[in-house]
């Protein structure tokens, strides 16, 4: 991601300023809205990214844009990205900001990999062993992988819990064999 660091150190100061007036749902939920904006319109992407567009259109068209849909501490963080020529980090601040507020919470996101779709009590089982592996509160993203004969694979930050019957059968194996 094109300046990760710098978008970590913003959205690190705004996440501090949202803490200390007690406004950080308020934020992530403007965060989230402005991730949204910026992923669904290639021209809103284009705006941020424009070294032809000015300044004081850039803060016009943001406050044209999000008055009154964002809270002013986020308004005014966005006029001091576009101050400090740093507009083009507003989606990956976005991203960031959201993956902080998630620490906050102690929230963790999951892929959850399976051979078919989990009806609700398994997910749920499955969502509640992650939960007392990790001490955190899962939320999770669920795919079909169709390379799994059966199980599942779950995937947490670089950490994979692989509940597979491949992986199954693997460690099965593996004690046969050192009992030989």
């Amino acid at each position: 991601m094109k300046g990760a660091r710098a978008a970590k150190r913003y959205a690190s100061a705004l996440i501090d300023i949202a803490r200390e007036m007690k406004r950080t749902d308020e934020v992530a939920a403007d965060m989230h809205m402005i991730h949204d904006w910026v992923k669904s319109s290639y021209d809103l992407k284009l705006f941020f990214e424009s070294p032809i567009i000015d300044r004081d259109k850039k803060r016009k068209t943001i406050e044209a844009l999000f008055r009154g849909r964002v809270s002013e501490l986020t308004e005014h963080f966005l006029f001091l990205l576009i101050d400090k020529g740093r507009e083009t980090l507003t989606d990956s601040v976005a991203v960031e900001f959201a993956v902080l507020h998630d620490q906050l919470l102690g929230i963790v996101n999951a892929d959850l990999k399976a051979a078919y779709q989990f009806d609700e009590a398994d997910e749920s089982l499955v969502l509640s062993k992650l939960e007392e592996v990790t001490g955190k509160k899962v939320r999770s993203s669920f795919s079909i992988e169709k390379t799994l004969v059966g199980g599942f694979m779950a995937q947490i930050g670089d950490t994979v819990y692989d509940g597979s019957v491949r992986r199954q059968l693997e460690i099965l194996k593996q004690q046969l064999v050192s009992e030989l």
